[in-house]
């Protein structure tokens, strides 16, 4: 790799993370969701840094051109990045569910608490509780 190349690598990969953490401090990114981009910024730095790490891993699985190795490398973080997305939208339609049952049976109590009040129970209870 020519020396040009990789240092327009390291300040590519230099901006990536500077971003990432940028929205970090902003709090418009959430930890938890950012460590496999934080994650991944890092590994981009190391390749650019040692170019080497991407011809030796190729040999070592036997792909011969290291740009193929980049898009095995590439295509994998895309898996890794669609999996991580997956857990969250799971996660977060549970949290819908349980949100969704718990207005409905909050609704329902109101629902009840004013049946009742409508029928005369409501003053009935504010009556005994003035005497007591």
């Amino acid at each position: 790799m020519k020396l040009i190349l990789q240092i327009f690598l390291i300040v590519c990969v230099l901006i990536f993370l500077a971003i990432i953490v940028h929205y970090l401090a902003k709090k418009k990114l959430n930890l938890r969701y950012s460590l496999v981009w934080l994650g991944a910024g890092l590994g981009m730095l190391v390749l650019a840094i040692f170019p080497q790490i991407v011809t030796a891993v190729g040999n070592l699985v036997g792909i011969d051109t290291p740009v193929n190795t980049v898009f095995l490398f590439a295509g994998m973080f895309m898996l890794l990045i669609i999996f991580t997305l997956t857990i969250i939208v799971s996660h977060m339609n549970n949290q819908i569910y349980r949100l969704t049952q718990k207005q409905a049976i909050l609704e329902k109590r109101v629902r009840e608490l004013e049946n009742s009040c409508e029928f005369g129970a409501c003053e009935d209870h504010k009556s005994s509780e003035e005497i007591g």
